[in-house]
């Protein structure tokens, strides 16, 4: 075993150089890993094709057996039943379940959708370290990949058949992407960074409008000359993408897209503390008690009437729940919607309970919550201080506003919306990277006051 070990280091030694920080990088992606397939392997799903997950299911059943994008219940009306085609659903997490499905779906199916979601994952982690290690020094590079390889959060949807897994690895994808254009002269990067803020958008449609701000910023950022080519190669990868589907829909359903979530969203988000009436027995699902729902719900007219009609009833009371409690229920600890604690759909067994892997990272990021909450928060505001008040690098700032960008715009779209913890699980990488901000600042201070002469000598 020694000696083979000399082999493999020796070998290594004359091909590669290999950092020190690489071995600990390597180790987190390991651990990362590990919680994620033990997750997958050992996580028993009560019901898993349940609610968003057996849409997804009868999207890519339908269409990888009828040629048919249609969420229409087929199990239930037989193989004669012709789908009726919708675009409730953005399509690439169904496309990418569809990969693995059988005819008819099976256990095994969605075991190796799961365990594909674990490398995803894991990848993901590694992505993480790319984007941080660009603009903060390494040891707070590899902690904010450590957060993200031991996030409960993280590390539990990959048990299920959400699109939150494969949405947060394309949405990191992209901020590495647009981060390294920056530095890039060629336009590839810039077409894929396009191409992945697309594939992100087709995942969930929260982030089909972060188009607009991103560009608004690389403007910003680039100047005009020659900002405008660069912001207008990424626009064009991302049109590529997202024009392909709107295209589907209106040559197949007459509409450019289905807006029934986002009417259903907003409508949703008007109800104080996620409940109606202040009724506990509510909580997280207030639109089954409001006997009116449905009627103010058909469309944008019905829906801003409502909203309005509720800030004009009690403004102080919706200003309030808009403004404070909003941020702080979307990023709060526990999923609502579901059991509670960080999973979506109840569980019958979970290696959280009784292996101590699980038990300690999950003790200690529960513990490390809001701290990271509110560093993340600090984060935003150093990233937005003057290079010369906080002594960053110009391409340190270009990074650090890049990704406080996102986290504004999902924050926005969260307070207009129904702000449910889960759908801020895919901001928890980013949550991570920006809690470093703070924490580096303080470290380069202590750093310059230890070996700057405090005086004349």
């Amino acid at each position: 075993m020694q000696d083979f070990s000399g082999v493999v280091k020796k070998f290594l030694g004359s091909k590669w150089y290999i950092p020190r920080y690489g071995y600990v990088l390597m180790a987190i992606l390991l651990v990362a890993f590990d919680l994620r397939i033990q997750a997958v392997v050992n996580t028993v799903v009560d019901t898993p094709v349940r609610a968003d997950a057996r849409e997804y299911v009868l999207y890519a059943h339908n269409l990888q057996n009828y040629g048919v994008y249609s969420r229409t219940n087929t199990f239930v009306t037989g193989e004669q039943a012709i789908p009726v085609p919708d675009a409730k659903r953005t399509p690439l997490f169904p496309l990418f379940i569809a990969l693995f499905l059988d005819k008819p779906p099976t256990m095994d199916n969605i075991s190796t959708i799961t365990r594909v979601q674990a490398v995803i994952s894991t990848i993901t982690v590694l992505l993480v370290f790319l984007i941080a290690c660009q603009f903060l020094p390494t040891p707070f590079a590899l902690m904010a990949s450590a957060l993200t390889a031991i996030s409960p959060h993280l590390v539990t949807m990959n048990i299920y058949l959400l699109s939150e897994t494969l949405f947060t690895f394309l949405v990191v994808l992209t901020m590495l992407l647009i981060t390294k254009s920056a530095k890039n002269s060629g336009h590839t990067i810039r077409i894929l960074a396009g191409l992945a803020l697309g594939a992100a958008g087709l995942t969930h449609p929260m982030l089909l409008y972060f188009i607009v701000p991103l560009l608004i910023f690389l403007l910003y950022s680039w100047g005009w000359n020659p900002g405008w080519k660069k912001v207008g190669v990424i626009f064009v990868g991302f049109i590529i993408l997202y024009g392909a589907w709107i295209g589907r829909n209106i040559t197949t359903l007459g509409v450019p897209g289905d807006n029934t979530l986002m009417l259903a969203a907003l409508r949703t988000g008007i109800y104080v503390d996620m409940m109606y009436q202040n009724d506990p027995r509510s909580y997280g699902y207030p639109y089954r008690f409001d006997p009116r729902f449905e009627d103010t719900s058909r469309d944008i007219s019905s829906v801003t009437t409502e909203i309005g009609d509720r800030f004009m009833e009690s403004p102080v009371e919706q200003l309030r729940w808009y403004l404070i409690g909003k941020p702080f229920t979307l990023w709060s600890w526990s999923n609502i919607e579901g059991p509670g604690d960080v999973f979506v759909y109840p569980v019958a067994s979970t290696p959280y309970r009784y292996l101590p892997q699980f038990k300690a990272t999950h003790l200690f990021m529960h513990a490390a919550h809001w701290v990271l909450v509110i560093l993340m928060v600090g984060g935003i505001i150093v990233a937005w201080i003057s290079p010369r008040l906080s002594g960053f690098s110009e391409n340190t700032v270009f990074v650090a506003r890049a990704v406080s960008i996102l986290l504004l715009y999902h924050l926005s779209i969260m307070i207009i919306g129904f702000p449910l913890p889960r759908y801020a699980i895919p901001m928890r990488p980013f949550l991570h990277i920006m809690a470093m901000v703070p924490l580096a600042l303080v470290a380069k201070r202590l750093l310059e006051m230890r070996f700057v002469p405090l005086g004349k000598s």
